[in-house]
């Protein structure tokens, strides 16, 4: 990842964070134990990201300036539900279907949507998904890798939690080496 990258994918952490930032003084953010059950946020529901988790199921194998589908899986605890979603791509990722989606999940609270993507050059890119259910918004990137560029390794991160109860992972930074 180039440093324009990674303070982009920083920025969009630093920006879901802050949408869920109280006005009062916030609380140090507290270490997660494995295994060990969450105190109850004192938030109310209404604070929390979106109770509903992004996949990819499938993306092709593509090369620069074609047309990528991508398909992913929404998954939620509630059948029958509007899922508004929003789709960006990060520099040199451009959409090619519409950037805005209403799904509605089945009984199982299960729906999938395939956006299309393109790339003008080869390399690790990311799409970037927000999903909103009610006044809930989750935020998730998509790795997608166009041409012969290597997947980026996820790097071990640190698992937190906000003073509002929403898990966060402290990833440290890696420089692209050329």
């Amino acid at each position: 990842m180039n440093i324009k990258n990674i303070l982009g994918n920083s920025m969009l952490v630093l920006a879901t964070v802050a949408c869920h930032a109280q006005s009062t003084v916030a609380k140090p953010l507290q270490p997660v134990v494995p295994g060990k059950a969450a105190a109850k946020s004192q938030q109310p529901d209404s604070k929390i990201g979106a109770p509903v988790s992004v996949e990819l199921v499938s993306s092709g194998a593509t090369s620069k300036n074609v047309t990528l589908p991508v398909q992913l899986q929404f998954k939620t605890d509630q059948p029958n539900t509007p899922l508004q979603v929003e789709y960006r791509g990060n520099d040199g990722l451009s959409l090619v279907t519409l950037g805005t989606a209403t799904l509605i999940s089945n009984q199982q609270g299960i729906v999938t949507d395939t956006p299309n993507v393109r790339a003008a050059a080869d390399g690790v890119y990311d799409l970037n998904v927000f999903v909103t259910v009610g006044e809930r918004t989750r935020a998730v990137s998509i790795p997608v890798t166009v041409g012969n560029a290597k997947p980026v390794k996820k790097a071990a991160g640190k698992a937190m939690r906000t003073p509002q109860g929403e898990d966060l992972t402290i990833m440290p930074a890696q420089e692209k080496s050329h």
